[in-house]
């Protein structure tokens, strides 16, 4: 089969690759018909995330059930199904305290030794593991790009906003929410915030173009961070009080020094962009302002709520969508979408 195969720091290819296979009973092996590129698969590019050479990249995906391992019951051939971007066994300590991303028995599909060594799914079939509670059958008047981002940055995004942590604190009805970063991630936390009654949503980036697209998914204000001051402006926004919540979406030094210097007293800093290397937090400035600092990866457990609201109109992601290509032209999308060219926002692939 063809598949996206990482070949050494920066160098990536459409190669055939052997068709995966059954290797236990809870496993399953999905026709993949609808992938896109992610920023963690940037991070693959460029050594910040260490992969193996001749491993398939990629970890968000729908697609069509070919054959289940021998305990599967809740999947069968020929369902349309979508995936977490990390497979989760359900019961280890990890899940059944809800937090199915840190999986004792799990990993990421592509993403490397460190999170399970599993194969990507850039590719033309993937093998899922635990998939009754892995895969989530997709609603037959749903598409698979109304969905496919329910796996991974949407579930980021609103584990972001209402709470990293099953009982986190996150937004509250009137909240002025913050959103450090118009990306994919921080676009989804913008239509994701809309629902739970905020009183403004301000969004920042650098970008007219991802700003613009903030607007139309729900932002009442938007900031260009390179024209402006950022505490400046959001003070402004907020009679000098801040935001409620402040969501970075970005992973950077920068972006992180803005949300404490934004952030309401009392309020919730959610850190959901990726650090590629340590950072300073100013405790001794933070101490005084009351506030709860919350991180972690997204988590899966609000699946079937994001494709209910989904279902019910309520989110609608596909706009995000900028570009479509076949997966023997996934070298051209991945240029698209690391220089941020031609308004690229997400790229999508179809095996």
């Amino acid at each position: 089969m063809k598949a996206l195969v990482y070949s050494g720091l920066g160098v990536i290819s459409v190669d055939e690759v052997p068709r995966p296979e059954i290797q236990g009973p809870e496993d399953a092996i999905v026709r993949v018909t609808t992938t896109s590129i992610c920023g963690s698969d940037l991070h693959i590019l460029h050594g910040l995330l260490r992969v193996e050479q001749g491993t398939v990249i990629g970890h968000e995906f729908v697609g069509v059930v070919e054959e289940v391992g021998s305990a599967v019951t809740k999947v069968k051939p020929g369902d349309r199904v979508l995936s977490m971007a990390a497979v989760n066994c359900g019961r280890c300590r990890a899940c059944r305290n809800r937090l199915i991303f840190a999986c004792e028995n799990g990993g990421a599909y592509g993403c490397g030794p460190k999170m399970g060594n599993l194969q990507g799914v850039q590719a033309e079939y993937a093998r899922v593991l635990y998939a009754d509670e892995t895969l989530e059958k997709i609603p037959e008047d749903l598409t698979d790009e109304q969905v496919l981002f329910v796996g991974d940055i949407l579930a980021t995004a609103y584990t972001g906003v209402v709470g990293v942590n099953p009982d986190g604190k996150g937004i509250q009805p009137g909240s002025v929410v913050a959103i450090l970063g118009s990306g994919p991630v921080g676009l989804c936390a913008v239509a994701v915030a809309r629902l739970f009654g905020a009183s403004q949503i301000i969004a920042l980036d650098r970008e007219d173009y991802r700003l613009a697209m903030a607007t139309r998914l729900g932002a009442d204000k938007v900031i260009n961070v390179s024209q402006v001051n950022t505490k400046a402006a959001i003070m402004d926004l907020t009679d000098g009080w801040g935001a409620d919540l402040v969501v970075e979406a970005v992973g950077s030094t920068e972006s992180l020094a803005s949300c404490f210097d934004t952030v309401a007293l009392g309020g919730t800093v959610s850190i959901i962009g990726v650090f590629s290397r340590p950072v300073e937090v100013p405790f001794h400035k933070l101490l005084l302002k009351n506030i709860t600092i919350q991180t972690g990866l997204g988590n899966f457990i609000h699946t079937k709520r994001l494709i209910s609201l989904i279902q019910a109109g309520k989110l609608d992601l596909t706009p995000l969508i900028t570009h479509r290509f076949p997966l023997t032209e996934a070298l051209k999308g991945y240029e698209l979408f690391e220089k941020r060219l031609d308004g690229a926002i997400k790229v999508v692939l179809n095996p």
